[in-house]
Order: structure tokens, then C-alpha cells, then sequence
């Protein structure tokens, strides 16, 4: 009696397994795949905390605003040029209050105060994104 003995033939594209698992390819591609993920969601992130921080820049500026505007109502006039080291004008007047100019300080990364006549003033200050947006202040809008 002959026994016919059957060969097992492998093809390339055919993985016969008898444990159950995952192929090196496939863990590879679910790592591209997973990091194609975080790059993305770290950009997503990135933006929204850009947008957060021009909205918390523009917030600042609009009470900055109300404060020149008590300060124009008290002396007359807004300040000719305020040193934003201890908010103070030209004649040692405080315009902001400590707290307040602490938090100047803390939301925008630089201040350019211009009083252009008795009536009028443009600040530029620069909000602490990553582009830096130029935010223009004047006593009637406030502009990116």
C-alpha cells in the first residue's frame, strides 16, 4: 500500500498562520497611521491655543481702553506717553492699577503707546501667539 504524501506549497501572497497575530507590515502601518493622527491633532491644538491667545490680547486691550478712558476723564486729556514698567505717565500718574499692569504684561509680549493730540491715541501691542499678531488700539476700535 502506497500512501501519497501531499506537499504543502506556499504562495508569496498567501500567509498561512496557525497562531493568530499581526504581521510586522500591519503594525507598521497602524504606527504611520497613529502618528499621521498626532501631527495632526498637535497642529489643531496649536491653532486653537493661537486663537486663545489673540482673544485673551484683545480682551486686555478692550479694558485697556476703558481705563484711558477714566484716566481721560479724570485729567482731561490721555496721557502724552505712559512707561509700561510701573504703568505711570509722563507726570507719575498711575493709569492702570498694579494688577492691571501686571497682567499687561503677562497677556501681551510688547506695547507701543502714540497719544497723537489731547483727544486721541493709537497703542500697538503684539499678542503672545506665534505669529505675533500686531493689535492696534485706538479710543473707537480695536484692530488685528
Amino acid at each position: 500500500m502506497r500512501r501519497s504524501i501531499k506537499k504543502k506549497t506556499t504562495y508569496f501572497f498567501r500567509i498561512t498562520r496557525k497562531s493568530s497575530g499581526f504581521t510586522l507590515i500591519e503594525l507598521l502601518f497602524a504606527m504611520m497611521l497613529l502618528a499621521i493622527l498626532v501631527v495632526i491633532a498637535i497642529s489643531v491644538y496649536k491653532n486653537y491655543l493661537d486663537k486663545a491667545k489673540i482673544a485673551i490680547a484683545e480682551s486686555t486691550l478692550d479694558i485697556t481702553r476703558d481705563d484711558l478712558q477714566i484716566y481721560n476723564m479724570d485729567n482731561g486729556k490721555y496721557p502724552d506717553s505712559i512707561d509700561f514698567t510701573n504703568c505711570v505717565d509722563e507726570n507719575s500718574r498711575a493709569v492702570f492699577s498694579p494688577t492691571f499692569c501686571d497682567q499687561l504684561k503677562k497677556d501681551l509680549s510688547s506695547i507701543e503707546y502714540n497719544a497723537a493730540n489731547i483727544t486721541t491715541y493709537t497703542l500697538k501691542a503684539h499678542a503672545k501667539d506665534t505669529k505675533n499678531t500686531l493689535i492696534t488700539l485706538t479710543p473707537k476700535s480695536i484692530t488685528k
